[in-house]
C-alpha cells in the first residue's frame, strides 16, 4: 500500500488491522505529511487505554466505529502543501496517527504551525507542530521529547516547594523514562533527598542510574519512615501503590501530583487515598503558566538546553529498539501495552 492506516480494535487492543488510506485532494491551507518516525511509550498505551475517556484520544484521528487510531508523537516531512509558508520537504515534530501519512490544516506560527482543523484534543499543545531539522538525536527525541516536558515542569514545580522548606521527594515508577528525566533534574539541586520507588525487577537498573539518593521497592516502604517535609510524584495512578507511599510518608507528606499511568489496569480518575488529596498534573497547563511567569524566550531556552543535555546523557543507559512497517509497529505497541519493554530500552518505529 502506498498509504495506510494502522487501527486497533477498541475492545481488544491486542488486535489490529491495516487499511489502505483513501487519497485526498488537498484544499487551500492543507498540508500532507509523510510520517517518518515516532516513539512508542507508556504514554502511547495511556492514549489507547483511555481512548474513549473524556479526553477523547480516539477522536483525534477518526476511524470506523469499532476501531481506534492510536496517537503517537514523532517526526513527519511535508510531501505536498497548499499552505502559505510551508514548503515540500519541510520537517516537523508533532502529534500523529500510526499511519504512513497525515493531512493537516496548517496555520503558520513562530517555529512551526498549528493544525486548525484538529478540535478533538484538550489543548493547543496537541495541535502544534514544531519545525524539526534532522540531527543525530532524532531517535532519542522521537522517544523522549513528548515525555520530557512533564519531567521539566515537575522539576520546576518541585523547586517552588523546595523554596518553602520541602527537603524530600518520593517518585513512584522510578524506572520509567519521565521519572528518570525528573530525577536527573532534581539530582542537580542541592538540599533535596529523592527516593525512587520501583518494582523488584527494576530496582537494580534504577539504582545504577545514580540519580536517586535511595531506591526502594513497593514492599520495602515503611510506615512513617520519612523525617522531612515531602512531595510525592506518582507515575502509576495505582491506589494500592499510592497508599503505600502515604503510609511511608505519614504526616510529612505535603502534596501529591499524579503524573502518569504506568499501571494500565487503573482508573482514569484520581484514586481516593485521603489527605493530601492527589492532584492531576497536566503538563501543557503548567507549561503555559511557566511561560507566562518566566517569559517564553527564557522558558524555551532553559527547556531546550535541559532536554539536549538529557538526551545526550541517555546514551549511557538507553538502547533504541527500531522497527519498520505496520506489523512491527503493532508488535511494539502490544509489548509496551503489556508492560514488557525493559526500562533500558526505547521503541522507535518508522512506517
Amino acid at each position: 500500500m502506498d498509504a495506510w492506516d494502522l487501527m486497533f480494535h477498541r475492545n481488544d487492543l491486542t488486535r489490529h488491522e491495516v487499511r489502505q488510506a483513501r487519497p485526498v485532494s488537498l484544499r487551500q491551507g492543507q498540508v500532507r505529511l509523510a510520517v517518518e518516525r515516532f516513539g512508542i511509550t507508556t504514554v502511547t498505551a495511556t492514549y489507547a487505554l483511555f481512548g474513549d475517556s473524556p479526553l477523547r484520544f480516539f477522536d483525534a484521528f477518526p476511524a470506523p466505529m469499532e476501531f481506534g487510531r492510536v496517537p503517537v508523537w514523532g517526526f513527519a516531512r511535508v510531501v505536498d502543501s497548499r499552505a502559505d509558508g510551508i514548503a515540500e520537504g519541510d520537517r516537523f515534530f508533532g502529534y500523529l496517527p500510526m499511519s504512513s501519512h497525515h493531512t493537516v490544516t496548517a496555520e503558520p506560527v513562530a517555529g512551526g504551525f498549528i493544525d486548525t482543523a484538529q478540535e478533538a484534543v484538550p489543548h493547543d499543545w496537541y495541535r502544534t507542530y514544531e519545525s524539526a531539522p534532522a540531527d543525530e538525536l532524532d531517535d532519542r527525541r522521537a522517544l523522549l521529547h513528548p515525555l520530557y516536558p512533564c519531567s521539566f515542569t515537575l522539576a520546576e514545580t518541585i523547586g517552588t516547594y523546595a523554596a518553602q522548606g520541602v527537603k524530600s521527594v518520593v517518585i513512584t515508577s522510578a524506572s520509567c523514562k519521565t521519572a528518570v528525566g525528573l530525577a536527573d533534574l532534581l539530582a542537580r539541586r542541592d538540599g533535596l533527598s529523592v527516593t525512587g520507588v520501583t518494582s523488584p525487577q527494576n530496582k537494580e537498573f534504577t539504582a545504577a542510574l545514580n540519580l536517586y539518593d535511595s531506591v526502594l521497592t513497593y514492599d520495602e516502604l515503611g510506615t512513617d519512615a520519612v523525617q522531612a517535609r515531602t512531595v510525592f510524584v506518582d507515575f502509576t495512578n495505582s491506589a494500592q501503590r499510592i497508599r503505600a507511599v502515604y503510609r511511608h510518608a505519614g504526616t510529612q507528606l505535603l502534596a501529591t501530583h499524579l503524573a502518569g499511568f504506568t499501571h494500565p489496569s487503573t482508573s482514569f480518575a484520581p484514586p481516593e487515598v485521603g489527605d493530601p488529596a492527589p492532584q492531576p498534573f497536566f503538563t501543557p497547563a503548567v507549561e503555559d503558566q511557566l511561560r507566562a511567569e518566566l517569559g517564553a524566550d527564557v522558558y524555551n531556552r532553559r527547556y531546550r538546553q535541559a532536554e539536549d543535555e538529557f538526551l545526550i546523557g541517555t546514551k549511557s543507559w538507553l538502547d533504541i529498539q527500531r522497527g519498520s512497517g505496520p506489523d512491527a509497529i503493532a508488535e511494539a505497541f502490544r509489548t509496551v501495552l503489556a508492560g514488557a519493554l525493559p526500562p533500558a530500552t526505547g521503541a522507535v518505529l518508522t512506517p
